[in-house]
């Protein structure tokens, strides 16, 4: 295992409870120095057609989370000088009043339908640039952060494995986020307003988030008696939430939470302690480049390709189906070609190999 992960401050004792143990860091996906930008411009230096850079701007903060109520309240009342520039960014949008709600700081509709319209527009749109990242480029919110923030990584050092731990982290952290927020509203007497509006069908930008006039008697409805009181209203969210432990958290949710972090805690296990498995066979992987060392592959993550060398590319053919024993024993006799244990297993991580024993193994996780 390597060096703990960076969690967020309220996240990281409930995550190390579901867990049972450490959650280690995703040391290949380096937040301040980038491994997604293009590298600088040296003419005797060609960059590669096929390879996804995030641009320079935004990084991977091309997105705009939502804040739960409580998240939005530690944010406020948090005193750290890094985090000056993303208090500054929230209180703002809780001064235009713009998709804020009891429940949440949202992104907006106007962000949502851009986002789900443009495809490849993750990490690429200045114009999609996180209203909490700081003039620097660094997150202003990093120390309270939200879930899909926090559990997003470009690469993952077990490949795949890591990456369905965190994509299940990322749902169990989401469902949390959803039911501690309703929970907190209902302790602070707010949410009739919120809950009882029908959800429209197609989700439209009102006139405000075009710069437009704010509709106040439907703001009104939806904040009851802390309408002008919002900041406040997300303190005291915050200090509902801040001392639970993760025995209070359930208690407090849903059984769909129960649920994830029992998935939680299996990809946790399997990421901690990986057998090779028994059989194995080649999966779904796309050559995608060509260079002086080998191919560039992708499998699990277009935002994480390998580089595999044509001797390794040549003996994939053998892994068919039978014992992984007798497949390496017969690599070594017929290529003369010695597979190294940790090699086949990093491999399976990256979604070059697949199990093919009976047994189906832990859950996937799709994107």
């Amino acid at each position: 295992m390597t060096s703990e992960a960076a969690l967020p401050t309220l996240y990281a004792p409930w995550l190390r409870t579901v867990a049972g143990g450490p959650i280690a860091a995703e040391t290949k996906a380096t937040c301040d120095c980038c491994v997604m930008l293009p590298p600088k411009d040296n003419p005797s230096v060609a960059k590669p057609s096929d390879v996804l850079y995030f641009h320079p701007d935004t990084k991977c903060c091309a997105f705009q989370p939502d804040l739960p109520n409580f998240l939005a309240g530690r944010i406020l009342s948090e005193m750290d000088t890094s985090m000056t520039a993303g208090r500054g960014a929230l209180e703002k949008r809780i001064a235009r009043r713009v998709a804020v709600k009891p429940s949440r700081v949202g992104s907006g509709v106007v962000f949502g339908l851009l986002y789900r319209a443009t495809p490849g527009v993750f990490g690429r749109a200045p114009a999609l640039r996180c209203h909490y990242l700081s003039s620097d480029g660094n997150c202003g919110v990093w120390k309270h952060r939200p879930g899909v923030c926090a559990t997003w990584f470009c690469k993952h050092v077990r490949g795949a494995a890591g990456s369905d731990f965190w994509k299940l982290t990322d749902k169990l952290l989401r469902a949390v986020e959803w039911d501690l927020a309703y929970w907190c509203m209902a302790q602070l007497g707010v949410g009739l307003g919120e809950l009882g509006e029908p959800t429209p069908p197609q989700p439209t930008p009102h006139v405000s988030e075009l710069q437009g006039e704010i509709d106040w008697p439907h703001y009104r409805r939806l904040w009851g008696n802390w309408a002008g009181r919002e900041v406040e209203f997300y303190q005291a969210c915050d200090r509902l939430v801040e001392t639970l432990t993760w025995r209070q958290v359930e208690e407090r949710c849903g059984p769909r939470v129960a649920i994830l972090a029992g998935l939680v805690r299996d990809a946790y296990k399997h990421l901690a302690s990986p057998p090779i498995p028994e059989r194995l066979r080649m999966a779904n992987f796309r050559f995608v480049g060509l260079e002086a060392n080998g191919f560039r592959v992708r499998a699990y993550s277009k935002y994480d390709p390998l580089l595999m060398p044509e001797a390794l590319v040549r003996v994939l053919r053998y892994f068919d189906g039978r014992p992984t024993d007798e497949v390496l024993e017969t690599i070594q006799t017929e290529q003369s070609t010695v597979l190294a244990p940790s090699l086949v297993r990093r491999m399976v991580d990256f979604g070059i190999l697949e199990s093919c024993d009976p047994d189906p193994g832990p859950l996937r996780v799709l994107s």
